[in-house]
């Protein structure tokens, strides 16, 4: 049986990623999923009072539509339900948002997963590499998005000078003077992001990596992952990368082989943009096993991190990550957290978290997955449900200015969408079966009827608007 079309953006549930078998449904650890789904909705909420990314401040609240949202559910192998919202923008901000962060982390996660039970399948063997760079506190954390896309404009101005004074055209040196020099404040003002980008490019370019890509069988392939952590002494910047081999390579031989070579390239790389990186402790190169210590096992464990809210022990060692510092900064309004976020916003806005080897060496090619998604095709993912339910777009509203949103899928996952129309009718709420458009609001009768404008008014008074109707099953 072919399972109802929630449409675009309809919902974030997945069916072929339900909850596994041996994962026991028990009801501490439903409580514990739901806590956690009820933090990440929390710390988005409080984000959107002082994020300076418009697109968060719409994220999971707004409708795509004038007619309203769903509710879709899925019954997992083991038993266990979940629920999710259909038909709202997401922001999709792998960096800053909580709930966005997460759904993407998951998914990168189970990407990275399908590559290492393919190498594993082929008798290859991979390795997980990380390679550091010195900071200080006073190092600026990264270009913009704005002054990110205006440097790429410049240089490709400056190139298309050289090309026109090369050919003996005229070129208006006044411009290209003004431009010249914007470019190189540009330059001089970049950051530890910005330059371990253009680090990992030196390491994987030349002849030097041509000669370590035919190593152990050939290399299959790369994934890079960044991580950001903010301490006393600043922005700490570093990358994470699965390198993929067709032959079985012992760890020792690798690292010998490797980790050298692909030091001293990004070592040199960071230097020449007035950086460094410690010889002892630059890098590391070991074995990566599915589920132990593989770049799949760090998307996984990032996932958890965004979902299990902010915890304080994470700052006591190795600095805050950027979730424990939004914590922080939800929590005290303090001036210094309120400029790091803002920085940290800013400068990791449009970069992207994991990036693939492509052509002959396309990891996702040879595992058999399909085109990668955008973080925001992911966030907004469109899927199916087992079963659903219409919530008109002012019973929304009346649900998102109450705090209720959590509420309503903590009882459809508990009983099932009886239990959501259940919750619905004893709020008030209007429902419908089909389509948000099909529900139509009617005065209810009764105590049980509760008046959205009521919720909605601003002090001073509003005027009451007719009540949302009780729609049934079949309505």
């Amino acid at each position: 049986m072919t399972r109802p079309a929630l449409g675009k953006g309809a919902t974030t549930l997945r069916p072929d990623r339900r909850r596994r078998d041996d994962d026991q449904a028990t009801p501490d650890k439903l409580v514990q999923v739901q806590a956690a789904r009820a933090s990440r909705w929390e710390r988005r909420r409080s984000l959107k009072k002082f994020t300076g990314l418009r697109r968060i401040r719409t994220c999971g609240s707004s409708t795509t539509s004038e007619s309203g949202v769903t509710l879709g559910v899925i019954t997992n192998p083991n038993g266990s339900r979940s629920a999710a919202y259909g038909g709202l923008t997401t922001c999709g901000s792998v960096w800053s948002c909580p709930v966005c962060a997460a759904k993407i982390a998951t998914r990168r996660a189970d990407d990275l997963a399908t590559v290492m039970r393919t190498v594993d399948d082929l008798g290859g063997s991979a390795f997980l590499l990380t390679l550091t760079m010195r900071h200080t506190r006073g190092d600026r954390l990264g270009l913009s998005r704005p002054e990110r896309t205006r440097r790429t404009e410049l240089e490709d101005r400056a190139w298309r000078r050289d090309l026109a004074r090369q050919a003996g055209d005229d070129v208006d040196e006044v411009t290209a003077t003004r431009e010249d020099d914007e470019l190189a404040a540009l330059d001089a003002s970049e950051g530890c992001w910005d330059v371990l980008s253009y680090a990992w490019r030196s390491v994987t370019s030349g002849a030097m990596w041509k000669q370590d890509t035919e190593r152990f069988g050939g290399l299959l392939g790369w994934a890079r992952a960044v991580e950001v952590t903010h301490s006393v002494n600043g922005w700490h910047v570093h990358v994470h990368v699965l390198l993929c081999f067709r032959e079985q390579v012992s760890a020792d031989l690798a690292r010998a082989a490797l980790g050298p070579r692909m030091f001293g390239r990004w070592s040199r790389a960071l230097e020449r943009r007035g950086f460094s990186a410690s010889p002892e402790h630059g890098w590391d190169l070991r074995r990566a096993q599915l589920g132990d210590g593989d770049l799949a096992d760090y998307f996984t464990k990032m996932a958890h991190e965004v979902t299990s809210g902010h915890r304080k022990e994470g700052q006591r060692h190795g600095g805050r990550t950027p979730m424990q510092l939004l914590g922080d900064t939800a929590e005290t309004y303090e001036a210094g957290d309120m400029a790091r976020w803002w920085e940290w916003e800013a400068a990791s806005d449009g970069r992207r978290q994991l990036t693939w080897s492509t052509g002959r060496r396309d990891l996702r090619a040879l595992a058999g997955l399909t085109q990668e998604a955008s973080d925001e095709e992911i966030a907004a993912e469109d899927q199916d449900a087992d079963e659903r339910i219409a919530i008109p777009r002012n019973a929304w509203a009346a649900m998102v200015a109450s705090r209720q949103e959590n509420a309503l899928l903590s009882a459809t996952e508990r009983d099932g969408l009886d239990g959501a129309r259940a919750w619905l009718n004893s709020h008030g709420m209007s429902w419908c079966a089909a389509n948000p458009a099909d529900c139509r609001p009617t005065r209810l009768a009764g105590p049980g009827r509760v008046r959205i404008a009521r919720l909605l008014a601003p002090t001073g008074g509003h005027r009451e608007e007719p009540a949302l109707s009780r729609a049934s099953a079949g309505a």
